[in-house]
């Protein structure tokens, strides 16, 4: 009897010496230290993904995906294509953008509509030649009901000579001729005082802008880039 339960548990023991070892998946709070140990910006939250086995990391850059495991990490849309082509990540990206563009919203520089019936908030950088262009033609999008409210992105960064520009024009008694003024070489007086300039750039960042224009839609969908007034008045249309 004892040699028969020798036999057993050595047979048990050689099992499980064998078996390859399965690495804990990582907590939701391991997986935000690793990430933000291994890339220098900051990880706001981590929750389950739609895709299985997998975390979803929203970050001051963008949402990533990362898994479990603590293997594997990507960048990008996620679609699902069960019913349809449905991009998972721009449904999350426009929530968080709803949520982010509410804070800045009394910070915008406005350029109005007479009779609004859009309303589009463009992240701009007076020295980006579409933004320039886009602005020579605000008139085009105000007749058409676009009220067009301008958000700083500094595209060289915090700090950089674009990110001063924008700040004088922000500390500026009449901002939207600040604005204007910038964005046609003709100089503005420097300004000393606290901008917005620095959050809306981290808020941009963080909907995975890298360029100006970049135009945010009432139902916070991103439409990168310069577009005539009529075609953007087809895309809010479209958009319902």
């Amino acid at each position: 009897m004892r040699l028969a339960n020798t036999k057993i548990l050595a047979t048990v023991l050689s099992v499980v010496m064998s078996a390859p070892t399965i690495a804990a998946d990582l907590t939701t709070t391991e997986a935000k230290a690793k990430f933000e140990l291994l890339l220098p910006f900051k990880i706001n939250q981590v929750s389950d993904s739609p895709l299985a086995d997998f975390y979803q990391l929203e970050s001051e850059k963008g949402i990533f995906y990362a898994s479990r495991d603590g293997e594997y990490i990507f960048s990008g849309s996620l679609h699902s294509f069960s019913d349809g082509l449905l991009n998972l990540t721009a449904v999350r990206q426009r929530e968080l953008a709803n949520g982010q563009m509410e804070a800045i919203q009394d910070e915008l520089i406005v350029f109005p509509a007479k009779n609004e019936k859009y309303r589009v908030t463009v992240f701009t950088d007076p020295t980006c030649g579409y933004c320039r262009k886009l602005h020579s033609e605000i008139e085009q999008y105000n007749d058409l009901g676009i009220t067009i409210a301008y958000a700083a992105f500094p595209r060289g960064g915090i700090n950089s000579e674009m990110d001063k520009l924008l700040k004088d024009v922000w500390c500026s008694k009449d901002q939207n001729k600040a604005l204007s003024d910038a964005k046609n070489d003709i100089p503005i007086a420097k300004g000393s005082c606290q901008t917005p300039v620095d959050q809306m750039y981290q808020i941009g960042e963080s909907l995975g802008i890298n360029g100006t224009p970049a135009i945010i839609l009432p139902n916070g969908e991103m439409v990168p880039g310069y577009r005539p007034a009529l075609q953007l008045l087809q895309t809010l249309e479209n958009a319902g």
